[in-house]
């Protein structure tokens, strides 16, 4: 945990610095971000887990075998645009084997956490070094393999549910814009094994 929380931290102030350095963002700093928690964006923003990498989201999809499959983490909205963005997704062990992702860098989102794997849950995030972006589309690819015959949640993890590494876009400096999350879920079928019983999905 205190590795996770020191690359999320470091992301952020890092990616802020920058901006700040650079004179990015166009914006002045307002009093809750000099002397406290920057304010939170109401509405800004939609992530999404696409279940079949490229093209629309798509909210399922049927695997068969064992073969590696992929799914994108997709920025769906970003109406007031920003800076970076983290997700932290989890998914049933019992029927999903993480592994690997993929940093796509889109629209200079390039400074990148590397990412930390724990036994159900994966965490990173990229941001960029100036003004905020209003992109949308695929950001991140992860890999997968089915390990049993099942359903799986491929969750969006949110900030209510882990406030410091909850799914959520982010603004000037880590300023939280509020973020739509949809999740999608993994039929896995023809693997041999049989279906285990699923571990609740708090984290």
């Amino acid at each position: 945990m205190i590795g996770r929380q020191w690359i999320a931290l470091s992301l952020l102030l890092f990616a802020g610095g920058l901006l700040v350095s650079c004179g990015g963002g166009g914006e002045e700093a307002t009093e809750g971000q000099q002397g406290g928690p920057p304010p939170v964006i109401r509405d800004g923003a939609g992530m999404a887990v696409d279940a079949v990498s490229g093209g629309a989201v798509d909210a399922s999809r049927i695997v068969a075998g064992a073969a590696p499959f992929d799914a994108d983490i997709v920025v769906a909205k970003a109406v007031s645009g920003y800076q970076g963005y983290q997700y932290l997704v989890q998914w049933d062990p019992t029927v999903l084997e993480y592994d690997a992702q993929k940093d796509l860098k889109p629209e200079g989102l390039e400074i990148c956490a590397t990412p930390v794997v724990e036994d159900k849950t994966v965490y990173s995030g990229c941001a960029r070094a100036s003004e905020n972006t209003n992109y949308t589309g695929p950001t991140n690819t992860l890999t997968f393999r089915c390990v049993a015959d099942g359903i799986s949640p491929l969750h969006l993890i949110t900030m209510v549910e882990d406030k410091s590494f909850g799914s959520t876009a982010l603004g000037y400096a880590g300023q939280t814009i509020e973020t739509e999350l949809a999740d999608a879920s993994v039929t896995c079928q023809g693997t041999g094994q049989a279906p285990a019983a699923s571990p609740t999905t708090t984290p």
